[in-house]
């Protein structure tokens, strides 16, 4: 960039020069019997193309070309003339020359002169530019590399208490870290920090909350199977105990299968997620579960829309398991259940005794259930709803059903771009 600027200086200045030549010769031009002649006496000649760097040419020609005076061996120019002016560069024996030209006329004859010159002062005053600015830049870039060096130096040294703060921790150690006498400039680090310990420590106590209340879940099914079977071993007529047995292995089973869902619905993991039709999904489960709504008497009925929302189908079917298992499980005998989808919403709707208000929010906690339903489960299909809801960026609440006065359960999409 330097280079650049400084020939560009050193070109327009000798370039003007160069021209004021040109235009001193143009002056001695005359017409001599209807011809061009040039009135340059030798010393004026001398004067004109002395130079104590360059050697200085020039050439006056008519407009056939025909040389008029001067060095014919000049390069002639290839480019319209600009306000009667131009400037470029050629070869002269050898050697690079800067050529101005000048194009004229004298009584209505046209003609143009040429002055050239080599370009030893060009370069000459080019390098001393260079110099002359480069070496003040050269000491400010080792300054400055100097300071910037100095200064990461001081920088980096600044997160060093964050370093040894997380030496001596603990993996089990997440409390938050100390935010006195820290630097501006690296404080929002120390706090990013900290949330981030926030954040692993309430994971982790979720985590432990959730092995405890499955450990407790899981031992109670499994000690009263063990009892079954210690009793069948010991009666002659273990029918009875045949049965409890097989009714326990299948809620052990229920409940292993809940766990595992839930333990996949971890909050890091996202879905891949495609175009779903909720409609047709349903479509698919209604075989599955009309089995268990006839063996129960109930009215499994579906008020099914066109419904495109953006969704894992693997996901959105453990969804919908869930739900339909609760609505069948918790309406009485003979009642009702209905499912509905349109748009971006999905809803189930049950006569059954509905969920108080007051219980809303809570019924949506791992292993919590109402105490007044009386019926088998394991308290975890409407977190599993919950989770899979929240994945989806989809709302899910509970109300009271408008229709049937049971319990209304609605799931709403985002919609499609």
């Amino acid at each position: 960039m330097v280079y650049f600027v400084a020939h560009r200086e050193a070109t327009v200045a000798y370039d003007r020069a160069l021209m004021d030549v040109s235009l001193a010769l143009a002056s001695q031009v005359e017409i001599v019997d209807s011809k061009l002649h040039l009135q340059l006496p030798a010393i004026a000649e001398k004067v004109l193309l002395i130079d104590g760097y360059d050697k200085l040419f020039y050439e006056v020609f008519d407009q056939e070309g025909q040389t008029v005076a001067g060095n014919i061996a000049l390069p002639r120019p290839t480019t319209p003339f600009e306000d009667g002016k131009i400037y470029y560069d050629g070869r002269l024996n050898g050697n690079t020359i800067r050529v101005a030209a000048l194009s004229g006329e004298r009584n209505g004859i046209p003609y143009t002169v040429l002055s050239a010159e080599t370009k030893l002062k060009r370069d000459w005053l080019v390098g001393e530019i260079v110099l002359a600015m480069l070496i003040p830049e050269g000491l400010l870039i080792i300054v400055a590399v100097f300071m910037i060096l100095r200064s990461v130096r001081q920088g980096l040294a600044s997160i060093q208490p964050l370093r040894e703060e997380l030496v001596r921790r603990t993996h089990t150690d997440l409390s938050q870290l100390p935010l006195k006498n820290i630097p501006e400039e690296i404080y929002p680090i120390f706090t990013e920090v900290n949330e981030l310990l926030a954040r692993l420590s309430q994971s982790l106590d979720a985590n432990q909350r959730f092995i405890a209340d499955a450990s407790h879940q899981l031992r109670t099914p499994i000690a009263a199977l063990q009892a079954e079977a210690e009793m069948a071993i010991r009666s002659p007529d273990s029918g009875e105990s045949l049965k409890r047995i097989v009714t326990g292995t299948r809620r052990i089973t229920h409940l292993a299968h809940q766990l595992l869902t839930l333990s996949r619905l971890e909050p890091q993991q996202t879905p891949i997620l495609q175009v779903v039709n909720l409609a047709e999904l349903t479509r698919e489960l209604a075989e599955h579960w009309m089995p268990l709504a006839l063996a129960r008497n109930i009215d499994l009925g579906f008020e099914l829309k066109p419904a495109l929302v953006m969704g894992n189908p693997i996901w959105l079917e453990e969804l919908a398991n869930n739900l339909i298992d609760n609505a069948i499980r918790y309406t009485p005998v003979g009642g009702i259940v209905t499912i509905r989808c349109a748009d971006t919403f999905w809803e189930i709707e049950d006569s059954g005794p509905g969920i108080p208000k007051e219980e809303h929010d809570r019924i949506f906690e791992r292993f919590y259930r109402l105490d007044t339903t009386g019926v088998d489960g394991c308290g975890l299909g409407l977190a599993i709803a919950r989770e899979i809801a929240l994945s989806h960026n989809a709302s899910i609440k509970i109300d009271k059903g408008s229709a049937l006065g049971g319990a209304l359960l609605r799931l709403v999409f985002p919609p499609l771009n």
